[in-house]
């Protein structure tokens, strides 16, 4: 059917003084079935090219990279945020404790080590030691208490820097946690912007010991231009230590988490380091979704032009049909009034257009299903090869 045209006064050659005149030429007495194969003779649309169009639409969404190169990034120049990752690590002398017959600082560096070692190549550590200095003696309280320093300043991993900064300290003095995390927000002071993202993790057996307000301080971090995320992990922890911490950890915008053992330490870096990926890969993902989403839109709209059924918007395949219908009606009365056709027949001839009408109709709907399914398939491919690039970029 889609194959019998062009007409011959089809489309742009319709004349409706040319068709009065071809059937005038035509015989009284016409069967519906010989008025039919007439009409479509002289105006059959050519359906060629909006077919060749429709059989044409292939959607494909290249996601490109982590960092996007299909047209709506390059138009955008999104990049992923980056992400600071501040490590504040509790030396006081009860982190010479031991748990299952292990010091609990030596298990915490590795749980570190490991941690950071592991962290996704985009972000940046920087590794904070505090209670380092002194004893936990009442003489050298104020030394102590004093003492926080940067041992491995902001910046990418370096392993070896990072093995030295981790031995440069054992677990001697007092807990000055309040001024750690005021220290980590010198440390952050100049990570600013909605493409940076600043997480602190501060790894403890204890509380503040040193006067300082560490609930305050954690609350200042976070609600600062920084805005920071502080982190608490409570290594062997007692209930009223944990109850403490937990209250930094909230006033910060982060989460307390309780660590038992050197293995439960493990496993809760295991489980940040994930999350610190799934900073990255909600990045990555929410840019990718964001073009992939304009682009099933324009795509849509694209199929709603081929194949639309909107009589007030029309499509390219909806106005040729709806041209051809028209036509064949108008010539179908035309054939009555010229006497061709007796009134039963003409009945039958207005049937046969109309089921003409309706097939074309129903290919419309099927090629439209058909095209969106197309769509939907080419779109979840892009979404498995985003998921992909994301872990590639995440686990090189």
């Amino acid at each position: 059917m889609l194959k019998e045209g062009p007409g011959k006064l089809a489309g742009d050659k319709y004349d409706e003084a040319k068709l009065k005149k071809e059937l005038e030429g035509l015989p009284k007495g016409l069967s519906a079935e010989e008025a039919y194969n007439r009409l479509i003779y002289l105006l059959a649309e050519d359906y060629g090219p909006v077919v060749k169009e429709i059989e044409n639409f292939r959607p494909a969404f290249d996601v490109g990279d982590l960092e996007g190169s299909g047209k709506a990034s390059e138009e955008k120049g999104k990049k992923p945020d980056r992400v600071n990752v501040s490590i504040l690590l509790d030396a006081s002398g009860s982190m010479a404790g031991k748990v299952n017959g292990r010091v609990k600082m030596d298990l915490a560096k590795e749980a570190i080590r490991d941690f950071v070692s592991n962290l996704p190549e985009q972000s940046r550590v920087s590794l904070r030691v505090y209670g380092h200095k002194g004893r936990n003696s009442q003489k050298d309280k104020e030394v102590s208490c004093n003492s926080t320093e940067e041992v491995f300043v902001l910046g990418e991993y370096d392993e070896s820097r990072f093995s030295k900064a981790l031995g440069r300290f054992k677990p001697t003095g007092w807990t000055p946690l309040a001024s750690a995390i005021q220290g980590a927000q010198q440390d952050l002071s100049a990570e600013k912007g909605e493409n940076v993202k600043n997480v602190v993790y501060v790894v403890s057996d204890g509380i503040e010991t040193c006067g300082g307000d560490p609930v305050k301080a954690a609350k200042a971090l976070h609600e600062s231009d920084i805005q920071a995320v502080v982190n608490i992990i409570g290594f062997d922890v007692d209930n009223a230590g944990q109850r403490a911490l937990k209250k930094v950890a909230e006033a910060g915008g982060g989460e307390y988490q309780t660590a038992r053992t050197g293995e439960d330490l493990r496993r809760l870096f295991e489980k940040n380091r994930n999350s610190i990926g799934n900073l990255f890969r909600t990045t990555g993902r929410v840019g990718n979704l964001y073009e992939m989403n304009a682009y099933k839109l324009n795509m849509i709209d694209e199929i709603e032009n081929l194949l639309g059924s909107n009589p007030f918007v029309g499509s390219k395949f909806l106005e040729v049909y709806d041209r051809e219908n028209k036509r064949l009606m108008e010539a179908a009365n035309l054939l009555v009034s010229l006497e061709k056709i007796d009134e039963k027949n003409r009945d039958a001839l207005r049937e046969k257009i109309g089921h003409r009408l309706k097939l074309m109709q129903q290919y419309r709907d099927e090629k439209k299903e058909e095209l969106h399914e197309r769509l939907d398939q080419a779109l979840e491919k892009a979404r498995r090869q985003m998921e992909e690039n994301i872990d590639e970029a995440l686990n090189p």
